[in-house]
């Protein structure tokens, strides 16, 4: 009985490290007691990050019904539970990720800037036209799209209607730029980039998604394709003064 009371008094090794004299937590206790606590907002972020990036890896690798949450969750590290808390089930993290793609799909178009000729302008817009429709992760996640849109009829058929018309759109508002700063002639933008996207992109996309094709447009071809979009939508006159810089200042 002295012993197990002596024992008693002096607490378990634990407890007496954890516990002050009346019962309250040490001063250091609470670096002990709390790191495990909820996730800062970075941290969550940090999560969200790895999650899609392997949800959008396996997705593309191996299909929507071949992918499962267990799959998704041990490539990211996370619990299958976090999963349903903050994306719900694999069909909206399969739409998520459709949608961040279509979301990072059109980046920014390039600032033309300083003294440039209409053809210098139009290739650079020729270039961005080409890295937003065929750089490989657009290309995988458009393949995707295609091989789940029976499945998604109507989100696919509405996705790719806004990507399209935002893509355009940025393609828009170059042609707006270069016609105020008088590179090229004020025509219908809108027009214009229907025209240029469809002459510089052609049959590509769809063979590079069908994998029947594995490369973009050379430099050689998207000139002779900026050269026939000029004297097709411009004229020859504007065609012959192509290659003439215009100053940033010009109206």
């Amino acid at each position: 009985m002295k012993t197990r009371d002596a024992k008693s008094k002096a607490g378990s090794p634990r407890r007496s490290a954890m516990v002050g004299t009346k019962g309250r937590p040490d001063a250091a206790a609470p670096l002990r007691l709390y790191q495990a606590g909820r996730p800062t907002s970075a941290e969550l972020e940090r999560r969200k990050a790895k999650v899609m990036e392997v949800a959008t890896t396996l997705f593309v690798q191996n299909g929507y019904a071949a992918t499962s949450l267990v799959d998704i969750a041990k490539g990211a590290g996370v619990a299958t539970r976090t999963l349903y808390q903050h994306f719900g089930d694999k069909e909206a993290i399969f739409l998520e990720v459709v949608m961040a793609r279509e979301t990072g799909a059109v980046f920014p178009p390039p600032s033309i800037a300083g003294e440039v000729s209409l053809y210098d302008a139009l290739t650079q817009m020729a270039r961005y036209v080409c890295d937003v429709a065929l750089r490989p992760r657009s290309v995988d996640l458009m393949r995707l799209m295609i091989a789940e849109s029976r499945r998604f009829p109507q989100f696919m058929k509405r996705l790719s209607e806004q990507t399209f018309t935002r893509f355009r759109a940025n393609i828009a508002e170059m042609f707006d730029e270069l016609a105020e700063r008088g590179v090229a002639p004020a025509l219908d933008s809108k027009v214009s980039a229907l025209l240029f996207a469809d002459l510089i992109l052609g049959s590509t996309p769809l063979l590079v998604y069908a994998g029947w094709l594995f490369s973009r447009p050379s430099e050689d071809e998207i000139g002779r394709k900026v050269e026939m979009f000029i004297i097709g939508r411009f004229g020859q006159a504007v065609a012959e003064r192509a290659r003439e810089p215009v100053a940033a200042s010009a109206a």
